[in-house]
């Protein structure tokens, strides 16, 4: 290991969207101190690329195509050999194979933070889902510390034997200061095209299109809403490999004209501003970054009492705790929040006061706190 007056390090990410783990990524990269680090990022062509290029981050761009792409091992490797750095910084389970592998042998230290596995979070086939948590247990015999982004990750990551406890620290996801408020063109766009107008309940979600974000059990509840709130329209923003059933479910319950599908937005601060309410459905969910983000945009919340959920939300004070997959449940806990405005305001008010118990100055400095003690080692 290279004795620097900055620590070098090499974050690795295979997934270059804008989503959970690729923007607590940037977050943490435009707040480290460059005084003390210099940073580079392995990953992917995406808007993650395009955003880390447009900050000037150096980046190198190598496909990671499955769990398995020996491709990326050794690029990966090649990189490593040349530059040499402090520490390797692996986010999520694809990056985490490919870079702890293509480190082997290297005297660079290992830091991987779990995004996604909670005790709620299955795969749909069993075997693999227990061959991926002997991989991590595999892995971890080449990694120096874990980063659990909520006490459920950590607890799984524990509890599944995949490390010991003394080899995990649990660092919340944090959130910056208030942002102005405004509304952007991209937001502007999406009204227009919509016709989204100030009388409608904007009920929003914010999330990939996935099977985990359980956005069917959101969408089977609209027939219901509806009956009670007819100007009621809900606003999926996200994109995800269930885009095209999901289209087919709002057509089948004809609810087409009540459901819009925005995408993904880079900026996510000015259509939140739209919501009247925030549903996040989750069947499990590492932390819900999304959830601060609404809070901070004074939007009261209705979750799922999974993953790290509870560690943000305590129920009925600063947002409403539901059990997930039931869309009868969620239907009319969306009901009795929208047509109870003190209750709004009541959880819009303590929403403020949770975000200041998620500074993203705190994520940063116990990050940077753990980079410090590896090297020391």
């Amino acid at each position: 290991m290279n004795n620097k007056a900055k620590i070098n390090i090499f974050f690795c990410i295979a997934d270059s969207s804008l989503t959970g783990a690729p923007r607590h990524l940037l977050s943490l990269i435009d707040n480290l101190s460059r005084k003390d680090f210099t940073v580079s990022v392995i990953l992917p062509q995406g808007p993650l690329a395009d955003e880390l290029k447009d900050r000037k981050v150096n980046t190198f761009l190598v496909p990671m195509k499955t769990k398995s792409d020996m491709s990326a091992v050794n690029a990966i490797k090649k990189l490593l050999r040349k530059y040499d750095p402090d520490i390797v910084h692996a986010h999520g389970s694809r990056a985490g194979l490919i870079a702890r592998i293509a480190a082997q042998g290297l005297p660079i230290k290992i830091v991987y933070t779990e995004h996604t596995r909670t005790p709620q979070f299955k795969l749909a086939n069993p075997v693999l889902d227990w061959t991926h948590i002997k991989a991590r247990a595999m892995l971890d015999k080449w990694t120096d510390m874990n980063i659990a982004v909520s006490k459920s990750v950590a607890d799984f990551l524990v509890k599944s034997r995949i490390t010991k406890p003394h080899k995990v620290k649990v660092i919340y996801n944090g959130i910056e200061a208030k942002p102005k408020d405004h509304i952007d063109k991209i937001t502007l766009d999406i009204i227009n095209q919509h016709s989204l107008r100030k009388r409608d309940v904007i009920i929003g979600t914010i999330g990939s299109l996935n099977i985990q974000k359980d956005t069917v059990t959101l969408i089977k509840a609209m027939p219901r809403i509806l009956k009670t709130l007819p100007q009621a329209r809900l606003v999926l923003v996200g994109a995800g490999p269930l885009k095209h059933s999901l289209g087919k479910l709002v057509n089948k319950l004809k609810i087409s004209d009540k459901v819009v599908f925005v995408g993904s937005i880079k900026d996510i601060s000015s259509i939140l501003q739209l919501f009247t309410v925030f549903v996040l459905p989750s069947r499990s969910e590492a932390f819900g970054i999304s959830i601060l983000e609404a809070m901070r945009a004074n939007v009261p919340v209705i979750a799922t009492r999974v993953g790290g959920i509870p560690e943000i939300i305590t129920n009925n004070q600063n947002g409403i705790l539901i059990e997930p997959g039931n869309f009868k449940l969620l239907a009319s806990t969306i009901i009795k929040l929208l047509n109870n405005k003190k209750f709004q305001n009541k959880l819009i008010k303590n929403g403020n006061e949770t975000i200041k118990k998620f500074p993203i100055a705190k994520m940063v400095k116990e990050t940077s706190k753990v980079y410090k003690e590896l090297v020391k080692k």
